[in-house]
């Protein structure tokens, strides 16, 4: 199963539970995911209707694409979040193409708290 270097790839903005994330329907190697931010795939629904319905470390049936945030998700202890697709997901179609432009507009949580303690 090939994976992708985030740092080569363009992805799509959209927003997840709320929070700012870029979206790639590829396999991400969660080796190239710089330190500070966080690489989730995302599970389509059963019904084929291409929804993004589920979040989690790894997808292996159904696999939409993978998600890249500046802040951890909080899964549930099996590890698979429930998400609505109508609610919980949005195309926002952000300027954000590039891992580095996501970084900049959106510095990684922990980063931007050193940034205010200063």
């Amino acid at each position: 199963m090939a994976r992708y270097n985030a740092m080569e790839e363009t992805f799509t903005e959209v927003r997840v539970l709320g929070k700012p994330a870029l979206f790639h329907d590829l396999r991400i190697d969660r080796s190239t995911v710089p330190k500070g931010l966080y690489l989730y795939e995302v599970r389509y629904d059963d019904e084929g209707l291409g929804d993004p319905v589920q979040i989690a470390k790894g997808i292996m049936v159904n696999h939409f694409g993978s998600i890249i945030t500046r802040e951890p998700i909080r899964l549930p202890p099996d590890g698979y979040l429930e998400i609505d697709p109508e609610k919980d997901w949005d195309f926002c179609d952000g300027d954000c193409r590039t891992v580095q432009k996501f970084m900049e507009k959106y510095p990684p949580a922990r980063q931007k708290e050193k940034e205010q303690e200063r």
